[in-house]
């Protein structure tokens, strides 16, 4: 079912947005300070593509807390205050599209996508687009880690 939705998808919209995204993206790797945050375009663009079977998650959540160092946080919090004026012009737009899409029954898989895209839109630094059961299976293992440390 996620072939169809991804199919349907890129076809009606996702094409375009995944190539606005990755504009912004190389917009931003044109820059030595802009690079993490053209990387997240990058990802973004990717989740714009094929949103469908995908999920959005921390890089801190999907390797570990432990895994990503105290800098990489900070430049990640620096970084995504910077994106934050961009940021909230744009989740504002998936918002407006998602309710748009909501008021209709037929629509109400897209709005759920918007919705899901916009969430991450106010930090998008750090966050990298994995399958479902990647998303699944790292939560997984940071509970059971976290439960065994307790």
């Amino acid at each position: 079912m996620a072939a169809v939705g991804n199919l349907l998808w890129f076809i009606f919209g996702g094409f375009e947005l995944a190539l606005i995204w990755l504009a912004i993206g190389c917009f931003f790797y044109l820059t030595i300070i802009g690079i993490p945050i053209g990387r997240a375009c990058f990802e973004f663009a990717k989740l714009s593509a094929f949103p469908y079977g995908k999920e959005i998650i921390r890089a801190a959540e999907l390797m570990g807390k432990q895994n990503v160092s105290l800098f990489s946080r900070v430049i990640h919090f620096v970084l995504n205050l910077i994106w934050l004026p961009i940021g909230v012009i744009l989740t504002i737009c998936h918002l407006l599209l998602g309710i748009l899409y909501a008021v209709t029954i037929i629509g109400i898989p897209v709005a759920v996508v918007h919705l899901r895209m916009g969430r991450f839109l106010l930090a998008p630094v750090g966050c990298r687009v994995v399958s479902k059961e990647q998303a699944l299976a790292s939560r997984t293992a940071n509970e059971l880690e976290k439960r065994l440390r307790n």
